[in-house]
């Protein structure tokens, strides 16, 4: 359900590099949105985002996904977490070569969401289709422009049909005509198929039309355009 909470990050600290500084960082993502985190290089938001798409733990504090908290877990069940509930778009598409369009795109629905050949091609065909690229689905990956390529990657990611997209330094090996495009693309994401977006990247918020923008400064917030309000810990006796 839209605007309804979904992960929630209570006093984050991080005194690692990398993934980098945090200072105590609270903070609320809603479903169905766009969040994009900024700052510089230095700023703690690629850290922020590490550490809410469970690629990294924070030294202290807690990460709630769907109240379930998530420090506590292991790295098989992280893992897990992670595989049923995110996907991941980086700055590098990190695709097969040697495989189809189709065949990158379909690898976790056989290894992740354990689907037959028949769900998985049709799951294929459907996220293939919403990145534009329904009719390349036999084509080699080198055979594509480069900037398709992270059209490939974002298919891959929202295969198994996550409760997050995780996407980090969106646009770093895109050219502006191709970034434009692509971010339409990632802006349509929590529009259309409801999924949670968070990302980071060094364009600016109104390229994407983010929902949100929080920028952080030195491991801490510094500005939310729109902040939801941090709720208290779920207890239970």
């Amino acid at each position: 359900m839209p605007n309804s909470p979904l992960l929630r990050a209570e006093a984050l600290f991080n005194h690692r590099s990398p993934p980098g500084e945090l200072g105590g960082v609270s903070l609320v993502i809603e479903a169905g949105r766009f969040t994009l985190l900024s700052g510089d290089a230095d700023s703690g938001a690629g850290a922020l985002l590490r550490v809410l798409g469970l690629l990294e733990r924070a030294d202290a504090g807690e990460v709630w996904l769907d109240g379930q908290a998530t420090s506590m877990l292991d790295d098989a069940e992280r893992l897990d977490m992670r595989n049923r509930l995110f996907g991941y778009l980086f700055a590098e598409p990190f695709l097969l070569d040697s495989f189809t369009v189709a065949e990158n795109v379909a690898m976790p629905l056989f290894k992740i969401a354990c689907l037959d050949i028949e769900q998985a091609r049709a799951r294929t065909a459907e996220v293939l289709s919403f990145a534009g690229l329904a009719g390349c689905a036999d084509d080699a990956v080198v055979d594509l422009p480069p900037a398709d390529h992270h059209k490939v990657s974002l298919a891959r990611a929202l295969a198994i049909a996550p409760r997050v997209l995780i996407a980090e330094d969106v646009g770093l090996h895109l050219g502006e005509a191709d970034l434009r495009g692509f971010a339409e693309l990632l802006r349509a994401v929590p529009d259309r198929l409801g999924i949670a977006v968070i990302a980071t990247s060094r364009a600016g918020a109104e390229l994407f039309g983010a929902d949100r923008q929080i920028r952080l400064e030195r491991g801490v917030i510094a500005a939310d355009s729109q902040p939801a309000p941090v709720q208290e810990a779920p207890t239970h006796d």
